[in-house]
């Protein structure tokens, strides 16, 4: 259901680039990279000046720049930010990004470009042939789930969310099924949250992503 695009040599500075996929730190408590230097990596960031830039973008582990083919940026449509898929490096890109910001300079960067996307045709066939829904997925409700479903004998599919959402699954109940539709209607009026609806919502909202062209 899935769409990737790709650019093998994508070019942007280094202001573009807005997170990582990796790091020391624990990312999610930080609402930008310039935050997560100014509380973690201060050494990193003093002095303000072109040599401690250089110094920072020497370090080898920001494999974008050291090594070849090996890290590489990533956006999701519907999110529209560009990511740094790396492997290390995270403090050091972050503290240079930093300098190069308030010392006016530009730091070039070349590399692969992923751009993710939903299959608009896909997800209207599933929607067509599925109500979906996400539940809370840990083992007592799971079972008890099980147990009810195998009680009214409806039909459903399963499958878990990926990262961060391990603690949650996809719940796949056929259209054509009508106890399955029973089973919808009592989901859908206890508020549990329309899967379908959401993609739905995050396919239509492609219009800020950056251009791969």
């Amino acid at each position: 259901m899935g769409t990737v695009r790709e650019i093998q040599r994508w070019n942007c500075d280094i202001q573009q680039v807005d997170g990582f996929s990796a790091s020391k730190s624990e990312l999610r408590r930080f609402k930008s990279m310039d935050a997560m230097v100014e509380r973690n990596s201060q050494p990193m960031i003093t002095p303000v000046t072109q040599e401690k830039l250089e110094e920072n973008l020497r370090w080898d582990e920001i494999r974008i720049i050291s090594r070849e083919d090996h890290d590489y940026f990533s956006t999701w449509e519907w999110d529209g930010r560009v990511f740094l898929i790396n492997s290390g490096g995270s403090h050091h890109f972050a503290a240079a990004k930093y300098i190069a910001k308030r010392i006016g300079v530009n730091v070039p960067l070349t590399g692969r470009y992923k751009v993710y996307g939903i299959n608009q045709v896909a997800l209207a066939s599933l929607r067509r042939d599925f109500d979906m829904f996400v539940f809370s997925w840990h083992c007592k409700q799971q079972m008890d789930f099980h147990r009810a479903m195998q009680r009214f004998e409806a039909t459903y599919y399963w499958k878990d969310l990926p990262r961060p959402y391990t603690d949650q699954a996809a719940i796949f109940l056929p259209k054509a099924e009508k106890r399955a539709g029973k089973v919808s209607e009592v989901l859908r009026e206890a508020g549990f949250q329309d899967l379908g609806l959401y993609l739905q919502k995050l396919a239509n909202a492609t219009g800020h992503h950056v251009s791969v062209a």
